[in-house]
């Protein structure tokens, strides 16, 4: 295992803020875990051959726990998200001020009218 506490604390606190804003930028929600898991796996691989005390056994479940708690912020972003979006729509719908009118409608929906 690595000794260093700073490289568990800054991958923990990476994985956690990209699984949070990429999903809200991107709304791809299992780009991230992933790529958490890709690159941690890889990354299991390749730095035991620069340090000797380490091992890639340990590494590698320390990949797949990044990557499960990657999977976890993602979805519980895509709950949020989606709740957010269904008390949008509603409020626009109980809202009488909100009015559009057909050409609107066929606008946002990708539909121009020709």
């Amino acid at each position: 295992m690595i000794q260093d506490v700073s490289f568990y604390v800054i991958s923990v606190l990476a994985v956690l803020l990209l699984s949070a804003l990429v999903p809200l930028a991107l709304k791809k929600y299992f780009i991230i875990p992933i790529l958490t898991l890709a690159v941690m796996l890889l990354a299991a691989f390749v730095i035991p051959n620069f340090i000797d005390t380490t091992n890639w056994e340990s590494l590698a479940g320390y990949a797949v726990f990044l990557g499960i708690l990657s999977l976890l912020v993602s979805i519980l972003m895509w709950f949020y998200l989606r709740g957010r979006k269904k008390k949008k729509e509603l409020s626009k719908q109980n809202d009488p001020s909100y009015e559009t009118n057909e050409d609107e409608k066929l606008v946002k929906r990708g539909n121009r009218k020709r």
